[in-house]
């Protein structure tokens, strides 16, 4: 992590549902066909490339023409705006109707000290099955991670305690953290919520960066946009 890291709305997340028509028509036309087709293409600026490793956690249809991924952290006020007010609409109308699958990925920001602990917990939760139980309810109700706010979470959703408890004093998911985060680095995500949006085959998503608490009508505008995008061949 580097201190340059923040919150909030950035100049992105205003820019990006306006470029959004001209970042579509590149991506498709990028290298979406094959593994190696039009690797060295140079793409707008809102357009970056992330490879999509088989067995992340995920929501929606595997055949679902769009893909996003969020970068979170689960301290961050905006990914809690975000998942009270954004996520509901777009699981109801995009997720649950087979149009956009969803992953969540992990980038706690070094100055929110239960963020990283949080993370861990959540993936922790994956191991019994509920990592989008833990999920929902970190980012969910008060803000209170620290002082057993995660573990409260933890016994709320029926994790056997035992089990979470030995899990997260291993820590075995740090290194899959840390390496989240320098993925948000290399598609130039620098705060939370952060989020990559587009088309995804043969384990890689190309699409749109946007940064920041994006309102859902921004999110449903850049959603249509790359709907009506057509893919490549």
């Amino acid at each position: 992590m580097t201190s340059r890291r923040r919150t909030g709305i950035s100049a992105t997340a205003r820019l990006a549902v306006a470029s959004a028509c001209a970042a579509v028509l590149a991506l498709a036309g990028a290298a979406i066909g094959g593994d190696t087709a039009g690797a060295g293409q140079d793409l707008p600026s809102d357009v970056v490339r992330l490879a999509l490793p088989p067995g992340e956690p995920a929501l929606g249809s595997a055949t679902a023409p769009l893909t996003m991924v969020e970068f979170t952290d689960y301290q961050c006020p905006y990914c809690r705006r975000f998942q009270a007010e954004v996520w509901p609409k777009l699981k109801r109308y995009y997720i649950d109707s087979g149009k956009l699958r969803y992953i969540a990925r992990d980038l706690p920001l070094e100055f929110h000290a239960a963020a990283a602990p949080a993370a861990e917990a959540a993936h922790c939760a994956d191991e019994q099955g509920k990592f989008w139980d833990m999920h929902a309810a970190l980012l969910g109700g008060a803000a209170d991670l620290a002082a057993g706010g995660i573990d409260r979470r933890a016994h709320e959703i029926g994790l056997d305690m035992a089990r979470f408890a030995e899990c997260v004093a291993r820590h075995p998911y740090a290194a899959l953290i840390a390496a989240h985060a320098r993925q948000a680095d290399a598609v130039g995500i620098n705060g939370t919520p952060g989020f990559v949006v587009g088309r995804a085959a043969h384990g890689e998503l190309i699409g749109v960066r946007v940064e920041g608490a994006v309102p859902y009508d921004d999110f449903g505008e850049l959603l249509r946009e790359l709907l009506a995008a057509p893919a490549a061949p």
